[in-house]
């Protein structure tokens, strides 16, 4: 994990033997085979272990959002922000982004649409790995419009971003800022490339694990509430669900049943997730999915029975025949 610390270790040996202190360089061979980089857990920026377990044992969002901040005064950045890419199909989250970015840049970001623009969201999509933001393209009139602005309201226009893959699945991102130019920036923070690597899955963590509640990857609901959660994702209204008639009960105890299996604050929530986890294709039928013949011919009313000869004759069209000429004989 602490590839930094076993590279410095190297340095300082081959530093040391060539200043002649081969005993000290000796010394330190010998500490460096025993010792298990890919364990150990020490990050380079000075001031950021403290921050790392703090992280870890924040109960809110605020505390979250306070070491963010924290984080940005150690490293020497503008602003941090820990954003939810995309969630896994049993997830959802509560809140989707914490920033130390300013409310005047947060309005003007969704004021102006500028998620649409914004090249980080779509780049974190297609790579597991960090990327620094002067790999995108700022002469496209909209991309520049963006950027200037972000600069206006002091982010960037220097940036580095880690994106962090969930065990079960969701894709986060830490993206971090800074004032430099980005050649600068780049300079400076690639030392730190593995710290934020760390960092962000910590962050990672502690989000999860206060941004939604633990739901169970599967669900076994009973027929009404399946009933309940299609005709939802069908557009009924809950005040017409509410008046019809259920086997096990009043719509109201089956709302607060269907919120408590589905762990969301609403029936809405839970037929997004049940939509989103195909959970609804086993949905029963319904009378409405039902199309029956009428019982009784209308008095007068001339019934043709349908031919099947051109349908017949069309099939025969698309069918290919086998060529006599080339016929096994009998």
């Amino acid at each position: 994990m602490a590839g930094w610390a076993e590279e410095s270790m190297r340095e300082a040996i081959d530093l040391l033997a060539r200043a002649g202190r081969n005993d000290l360089a000796s010394d330190l061979n010998r500490i460096q085979a025993r010792v298990d980089f890919d364990d150990l857990d020490v990050l380079r920026c000075v001031g950021t272990d403290r921050i790392a377990d703090s992280i870890l044992e924040a109960e809110s969002f605020s505390e979250l959002i306070a070491l963010l901040g924290g984080l940005a005064n150690a490293m020497n950045l503008s602003h941090v922000t820990l954003h939810v890419i995309s969630e896994a199909a049993s997830t959802n989250f509560s809140t989707k982004v914490l920033t130390t970015y300013p409310e005047a840049w947060i309005s003007h970001y969704v004021d102006r649409r500028y998620f649409a623009v914004d090249p980080v969201a779509r780049t974190c999509l297609a790579t597991d790995h960090g990327f620094f933001w002067d790999r995108f393209d700022r002469t496209v009139p909209a991309a520049r419009t963006f950027w200037e602005d972000a600069a206006m309201h002091g982010v960037g226009p220097a940036g580095y971003t880690r994106p962090i893959v969930t065990v079960r699945g969701d894709r986060l991102a830490v993206s971090v800022c800074s004032p430099l130019d980005l050649e600068a920036f780049r300079d400076r923070f690639e030392r730190y490339e593995d710290d934020l690597s760390n960092l962000g899955m910590y962050l990672a963590d502690s989000f999860c694990r206060l941004a939604s509640a633990e739901r169970p990857d599967t669900f076994n609901p009973t027929d009404d509430q399946l009933g309940i959660l299609r005709a939802l994702a069908l557009g009924v209204t809950e005040e017409k669900l509410s008046q019809r008639s259920y086997q096990s009960g009043s719509y109201a105890v089956l709302e607060h049943s269907i919120c408590t299996l589905f762990r969301t604050r609403t029936v809405v929530q839970a037929a997004i997730l049940a939509t989103r986890i195909g959970l609804l294709a086993d949905a029963p039928l319904t009378k409405s999915d039902i199309l029956a013949a009428p019982d009784v011919t209308a008095v007068g009313r001339l019934i043709v029975a349908p031919t099947g000869a051109p349908l017949r004759r069309l099939a025969r069209l698309r069918t290919p025949c086998p060529d006599p000429a080339h016929s096994p004989a009998a």
